[in-house]
Parts: C-alpha cells; structure tokens; sequence
C-alpha cells in the first residue's frame, strides 16, 4: 500500500515539475517550409511561410493566421523528342486562417486538426501550343510557342492535421499536412515543417 501511495505522489510530481518547465503562454510565432501541389497543369513547389496564432482556453484552441509565398519552375514538354520549353516562374501568395482543436491536455505536446478560410493570388503562365520542325539529325528549329496567362485571387477553405512537439519552453516543431481547396484554381495538397516560438506570459 505505501509502495502504491509513493509511486502515486513521485508521478504527481513528476507531473507538476513537467508543467513547470513549460510555462503557459497565450501567443506564438513561427516561420515554415512546405511542399505544394498545385492544380492542372500539375507542378509541385516550395511554400515559404510566417505564421501567428493566438491560444486560448488553456492552449486547447488555436487562431492561427498564415502568409506564405511560392514560385515554381514553368517547364514545360512538347509532344516531340522530350523537348521542353520554360514559361514565367507560376506564383502563389497565399493567406490561410485556421482554428484548430488540441486533443492533447500538455503542454509538450500538441495534436491539432482545424479547418479555416483561405484567400490565394495566383499568376499562372500556361502552355496553349508548341509548333516546330524536326530537322534530318533529330534537331528542333522555327520554334513558335503560344502561351497565356491566368491571373486571379481565389478564396476557399483550408483543412489542418499537425503534431507539435516542445523541445523548450520557447522552441517547437511541427510536422503537418494540410489540404486546400480553392473556387477556380482547384485542390492543392500539403506537407511541410513548422518551427515555433512562444511568447511566454
């Protein structure tokens, strides 16, 4: 019985020194990497953003709010001889408003799922035809490319799964993927690290 109750209070402890070496906090900021599908044609990218959330109801509720930017390689390949041609750079500024739910009562540890609006500009420079002439050697000449351009802003709505892990009081790490959906530009899905700092009250 006394082994029970000792092992009872050395766990309670150990618990309420845990809690003490991670103080509460109510603000974090953070910067992240992500990798991006993008809607026909299909490309993938690299999405460098900064983030701020604000946690309320004991961490168990995020706002977070997101601005990132991307700018994928346009290459394109003709029908013929994989000959390809490069367009203007694809580019994205998105913006991405999240509330998510913590299913994890810690502090060292989070597990969040959150949906939320988004709002994304895009400029696309898309790949209408290719016309040109093979010579004898199998050489391409007389080139004629016809391209256009898509420029909007689009809005919809994002869906967040992430894991945070404290490995301080102020440092964390994130991985998580994330789903968008888009009025005219269509799915994209999302992978990607997040690295944080809270604010400590």
């Amino acid at each position: 019985m006394k082994l029970l109750y000792l092992s009872s209070l050395l766990l309670t402890l150990l618990s309420i020194n845990a809690y003490a070496q991670l103080p509460a906090y109510q603000h974090s900021v953070s910067i992240g990497f992500e990798r991006v599908g993008l809607d026909a044609p299909d490309d993938i990218g690299n999405r460098y953003l900064g983030r701020y959330a604000r946690h309320l109801a004991k961490n168990r509720l995020m706002v977070e709010a997101g601005l990132g930017y991307m700018s994928v390689l346009n290459r394109r390949n003709l029908p013929m001889n994989d000959y390809f041609v490069d367009g203007k750079r694809r580019k994205r500024v998105t913006g991405d408003l999240t509330l998510s739910f913590d299913f994890l009562k810690t502090l060292r540890h989070a597990f969040r799922i959150g949906v939320g609006p988004s709002l994304w500009y895009r400029k696309d420079q898309i790949l209408d035809s290719g016309r040109f002439t093979i010579g004898s050697d199998g050489s391409i000449s007389n080139l004629q490319v016809k391209w256009h351009t898509e420029e909007q802003v689009n809005y919809g709505f994002n869906v967040l799964i992430e894991y945070e892990y404290a490995i301080t009081k102020h440092l964390t790490l994130a991985p998580r993927v994330s789903f968008v959906s888009l009025e005219r530009a269509g799915p994209s899905s999302i992978y990607g690290l997040n690295v944080g700092y809270r604010l400590l009250k």
